[in-house]
């Protein structure tokens, strides 16, 4: 019984990981996911809604042509060119709260995000990782400048929350610009002991490796904030089939998610899709016009995300055609969006015999959503 308790809360400790995570939590409650309230991403004060309004005008009257990232590089300057403007004002640098501080820090946000999300590499520098080429990436010099940038909007000290919200959105960033994976590619040991010494001493500027490092572990504990967005879960939903007959039930199922917003197709950041690989599941499925028939069906291995629902390896039992069960074979392939899901589904029956009384063609749908959490994000 020592033992088995032992084992069990190594195994906690081990998938909870050292701050702010649990070892069974629900995803869309998890308070160690929810940022901060930004005080320069929702001002109060009319005249930072106009200024941006009136930016944006003079966005949408320039140039179209070309591709993003060289309409993104235009705004940039003009961007870049109003930041220099403002920081030169007098009251952005007063103690007091104003206006022209709060466009100030709102345009180093926007220079920030425009940074990672359209431009990606500028001037030998790389601001996002997965917009280079991995193997060749050897410099931190882009993602210091944007270690900087969260520094020098903190220095403004909008609010408190504003301050937080800016250091988790610094942990967010180099969690999913691939930043933080490349301070060690060969190991994470100085993250899980919080240990920056066991960084590799093979990189010729460990310095700012170890540096980048310190920033995500103060970032962390000093905001409790968990920037990862991959977990296990137990999903729970409804499953209905349309054939000869209408049917109706529930499934259940063990999955690796990629996100905790189950509409977010691609993130702005990595631009990775999010997925939902269903390891295994049990479906539950009753005849609304004959209860007296039932499928029960076991799968492994599906995907329903992003956009297409796969599931190929799904059998099951029929019930209420005979006075014993029948197997069967039934794969699903469609459309997925979300916690929604509506596939065509071919269902054959191993005994011949039996075929002609039960189903063949299915349209099936449902909706399946990552309740319960096990294990730490990752």
């Amino acid at each position: 019984m020592k033992t088995l308790l032992s084992t069990f809360l190594v195994l906690f400790f081990f998938t909870s990981g050292y701050f702010a995570q649990s070892f069974i939590g629900i995803p869309f409650l998890d308070a160690c996911r929810k940022m901060s309230k930004c005080d320069i991403c929702n001002p109060k004060y009319e005249e930072v809604t106009k200024y941006f309004d009136s930016l944006e005008i003079v966005f949408n009257k320039k140039d179209h042509k070309g591709d993003q990232q060289s309409l993104a590089l235009v705004e940039l300057k003009v961007i870049e060119s109003e930041i220099e403007r403002f920081g030169e004002m007098y009251s952005v640098h007063m103690e007091q709260i104003s206006p022209e501080k709060v466009i100030y820090g709102r345009l180093l946000l926007t220079k920030f995000k425009y940074l990672i999300e359209y431009i990606g590499e500028k001037d030998n520098k790389v601001y996002n990782i997965n917009f280079t080429d991995y193997e060749n990436y050897t410099s931190f010099s882009g993602v210091l400048e944007m270690s900087a940038l969260i520094d020098e909007i903190i220095k403004l000290n909008i609010s408190e929350s504003t301050n937080k919200y800016l250091k988790e959105m610094r942990m967010k960033y180099f969690n999913e610009a691939g930043v933080f994976y490349f301070i060690d590619p060969s190991q994470d040991l100085w993250y899980d002991q919080h240990d920056v010494t066991k960084i590799s001493s093979s990189y010729k500027k460990k310095e700012n490796n170890v540096f980048l490092a310190k920033q995500f572990l103060s970032d962390e504990e000093s905001t409790g904030y968990v920037p990862f967005s991959s977990f296990n879960a137990l999903s729970v939903g409804t499953a209905g089939a349309i054939g000869k007959g209408t049917w109706m039930g529930v499934e259940g199922s063990y999955e690796a998610v990629e996100y905790t917003q189950p509409f977010l197709l691609r993130h702005p950041i990595s631009g990775s899709f999010h997925f939902r690989g269903s390891l295994i599941g049990l479906s539950y499925l009753w005849n609304i016009n004959d209860r007296t028939k039932q499928d029960f069906l076991f799968h492994v291995l599906s995907w329903k995300h992003p956009l297409i629902n796969i599931n190929l390896v799904q059998f099951g039992l029929h019930r209420g055609i005979t006075d014993k069960e029948k197997w069967f074979y039934r794969p699903e392939l469609g459309l997925s969006y979300g916690i929604f899901k509506a596939s065509y589904s071919y269902n054959l029956t191993f005994d011949k015999a039996f075929r002609p009384n039960t189903e063949k063609h299915l349209f099936t749908f449902g909706i399946s959503y990552p309740l319960v959490r096990l294990g730490a994000y990752y």
